[in-house]
């Protein structure tokens, strides 16, 4: 089942205009992209290895629309499947999402 049209626009100008602001940071600044399957958004932070010249994609954080309460929610990666992210309540502005993703308090969404 895919997004509602205008809940896709609405993302993908958040998502663009997050991941242009990461690209600009001064410190540490981050190459971030995201996917929309369905109904979740899957965001990675791109590398580039020295002794590797192709890109890499690391997976740092899924966010996850409920059609049926009308909110998105938040998870990390741990180990290897997601998990929901605890210090930050499901929402309907996935802009909230995005701030606690830059904020990061407890390193949740910086790949290894």
């Amino acid at each position: 089942m895919r997004l509602p049209e205008l809940l896709q626009r609405q993302a993908t100008k958040r998502l663009d205009s997050f991941c242009a602001q990461e690209a600009r940071r001064q410190l540490r600044p981050r190459q971030l992209s995201y996917r929309i399957e369905g109904q979740q958004v899957n965001l990675f932070e791109t590398r580039f290895c020295r002794h590797n010249p192709h890109q890499q994609k690391i997976p740092i954080a899924q966010i996850r629309y409920s059609p049926l309460l009308n909110q998105w929610t938040l998870h990390h990666q741990n180990g290897d499947h997601w998990q929901l992210y605890l210090n930050v309540n499901p929402t309907l502005d996935i802009s909230k999402l995005l701030t606690a993703i830059q904020q990061d308090p407890m390193g949740c969404f910086q790949p290894e």
